[in-house]
Formats: C-alpha cells, sequence, structure tokens
C-alpha cells in the first residue's frame, strides 16, 4: 500500500482491544474538509467499544481538535484550527424540530472518516452543510479544545435536568447535589454546576479513592467512598451527608445497574434524577410507582449533545469559564493507542488525551 495516500487509524480489534492500521487516506468530496487529528480525547463509549458492550457506532475517536489541510467546503481553509462534530442532526424531521436533535435518525449515522483516532480524518459534506464543524479561537488550545463534545454532552444533561438555564426556564435552585461516579463526565457536571451555583454542596460517590481525591481538591466536593461499604452500597452513607430529605438532584455518570438503584433512593421528594452514564445492554430495574407518584420523583436522562450546547461549550473554554485542562493526567502519540486505552482504565488516570 502506497503509504503517502493511507493514513493511519485505530480500529476494534476482532475478539477485543484496540489496533492500529494504515487505511487509505479519504478523499475529499465536494463540502467536506480533511482534519489533520492534534488531540482526541479517550472516552468511556471508546473503552466499551473495545469489549463489545458499546451500543452505538464502532468507529473510534470523537472528541476531537485539528487542522484543515484540504477543504472543498465554503468558509473553511486549509491551515483553519477546527473542532469538529462526528454526530449531527439534520434540523428539518419531526425530532429536530421538536428539541430531540440527538434523537434524529441522521445523528448516529454521520460520522468522521475513518474515525476521530486517525493521522488525518474526513469531516463529510452533510456534517459540515448541518453546522457540525467550529473554528477555534486562536487562544484555545487543541486539548483543551477536545473536550467540547462531552463538555457540551454534560451541558444537555443538565439543562434536561434543570441544572441550567434554557431559553425558557430559569435553573433549578440547588443546595445539594449527588454525583455519583467521578470520572471524566462526572467531573465536568461537577465544573459546570460550579460554575452556575458557586454555593453548591456538591457530594460525590465512587469506587475509586483516587478519583475521589481529585473530586475533593478540585471540585471541593464531599466524597463517599463506596467501596468501604458492602455491595458499594452508599444510600445510609448519603443520606448523613444531605439531611432526612435528600438530594435535590442526584446525577448517575456511571453505566452501573447497582450505582442506580441506591442513587434513586438518594432523590428528595420532589427531587431530580439524571440518567447520564450509559448502561449495558438489557440492563433493567424495577421502580416502586407508586414512591414516583407520591414523591413527584423526576427521572430524566441525556444522550449525546446538540450543536445547540456544543456551541456553548465552546464559548464556555474560550472564555475561560471552565478549566479543563486539570483533567488531563497523560498524553499518548497516535502511535501508543493501545497503551492510551490502557491508561485510560487506570484508577490513577483522569482524562486521556491522543494526540498527533
Amino acid at each position: 500500500m502506497d503509504q503517502s495516500k493511507t493514513v493511519r487509524s485505530a480500529f476494534v480489534r476482532p475478539g477485543g482491544g484496540v489496533e492500529l492500521r494504515e487505511v487509505p487516506r479519504p478523499e475529499l468530496e465536494t463540502g467536506s474538509v480533511i482534519v489533520q487529528m492534534k488531540a482526541s480525547g479517550v472516552c468511556g463509549t471508546d473503552l466499551e467499544k473495545l469489549t463489545g458492550q458499546g451500543i452505538t457506532s464502532t468507529i473510534l475517536g470523537h472528541e476531537v481538535s485539528g487542522v484543515v489541510v484540504e477543504s472543498a467546503a465554503e468558509g473553511f481553509a486549509k491551515g483553519d484550527r477546527v473542532i469538529p462534530h462526528h454526530h449531527v442532526a439534520c434540523n428539518q424531521c419531526d425530532l429536530c424540530l421538536a428539541g430531540a436533535q440527538t434523537m434524529c435518525e441522521k445523528y448516529k449515522r454521520s460520522n468522521f472518516i475513518p474515525g476521530g483516532f486517525a493521522d488525518e480524518f474526513l469531516v463529510p459534506d452533510y456534517n459540515v452543510r448541518n453546522g457540525g464543524l467550529y473554528k477555534m479561537s486562536p487562544a484555545l488550545g487543541f486539548d483543551d479544545a477536545s473536550f467540547a463534545e462531552p463538555l457540551g454532552c454534560c451541558i444537555r444533561g443538565l439543562t434536561h435536568a434543570g441544572a441550567l438555564s434554557d431559553n425558557s426556564h430559569e435553573p433549578l435552585k440547588l443546595r445539594r447535589v449527588l454525583v455519583v461516579g467521578v470520572g471524566p463526565i462526572g467531573l465536568l457536571h461537577m465544573e459546570l454546576l460550579r460554575s452556575a451555583h458557586p454555593d453548591l454542596q456538591i457530594c460525590a460517590v465512587d469506587m475509586i479513592p483516587k478519583r475521589l481525591e481529585f473530586a475533593e481538591k478540585n471540585e471541593r466536593a464531599v466524597i463517599i467512598d463506596a467501596s468501604k461499604n458492602e455491595n458499594g452500597k452508599f444510600f445510609e452513607t448519603s443520606m448523613k451527608l444531605s439531611g432526612p430529605l435528600g438530594f435535590d438532584l442526584v446525577i448517575v455518570a456511571t453505566g452501573s445497574e447497582k450505582a442506580f438503584t441506591e442513587a434513586i433512593k438518594c432523590v428528595r421528594k420532589s427531587g431530580r434524577l439524571l440518567l447520564f452514564g450509559v448502561p449495558h445492554k438489557g440492563s433493567t430495574h424495577t421502580l416502586d410507582l407508586a414512591r414516583f407518584l407520591l414523591d413527584e420523583l423526576t427521572i430524566t436522562s441525556s444522550y449525546a449533545t446538540s450543536e445547540t450546547e456544543l456551541r456553548q461549550a465552546i464559548q464556555l473554554l474560550e472564555n475561560n469559564r471552565i478549566d479543563v485542562s486539570k483533567f488531563v493526567t497523560a498524553k499518548y502519540p497516535l502511535e501508543k493507542i493501545e497503551t492510551a486505552m490502557d491508561s485510560a482504565r487506570s484508577e490513577n488516570q483522569v482524562k486521556i488525551i491522543v494526540t498527533d
């Protein structure tokens, strides 16, 4: 294979794991751009895909920033520093018009070619035409810019839960929030909550002491080490911190069924639970419908991000309203993608970035 016409890209290895392959360089199409990857964050969904537990596309890498190396798209030129979005809604179907852009049939079908963990990748005309490519501020670094997509996801989730304002509603008056799962996503939720509610009491639950120490130091969270309790239970310990009423908002930033079972017990009357972590396929929970009704519980979920929240995320990053640099604990070049994935599973790491 002519290496001048190939790129390296990460793929799920048959049987599990990740491998780097030489594949044909994507060809520029009318309206598309080719981007040289500069920074690409490792997401928990990437790790799930490597074990066959992913519930979305098998394409790896979507938290990306880079530089345009070829353009056939109006408004974008070689050398532009950009943040591309892999999943983009059509903005025309009934779901999009109802504000449910991430449910759009075309949303999950759009993606980079061959993926975000690649030397270079194609951002298709469809993505560009529907607003899924953003020019970066010169002051914004590539590592920080790679957080735009996960940050946008968290903004959408917190807006669904009423913790952040939208065009029609003021945010809820929150006093106590419980975040279950203190990986990068849980920490981004805390960072956004601190920005919007400076005096908020945040409690954080996890099974990994290192992550809890990070949340305590960087997000002023009151921490609960669930590993010290039988079967990882945390309801009783959490209620000692919240008082008898419970928490105004509980965010489940893990796919664990056991965590969800404990978390829903921690929501106060007329409180809210945000299901954010991706459960395994077939996960179930038996809900006490009487309590759900009589206690006026609200359970909401949130999947991915639309361009609305992604623009908000980029603006927060460019205006230094959110500090994400502290979450990056290790960086690896693309040729070390397997090491990067292994490192992302480590209890000693927070966020892993793959670079060019």
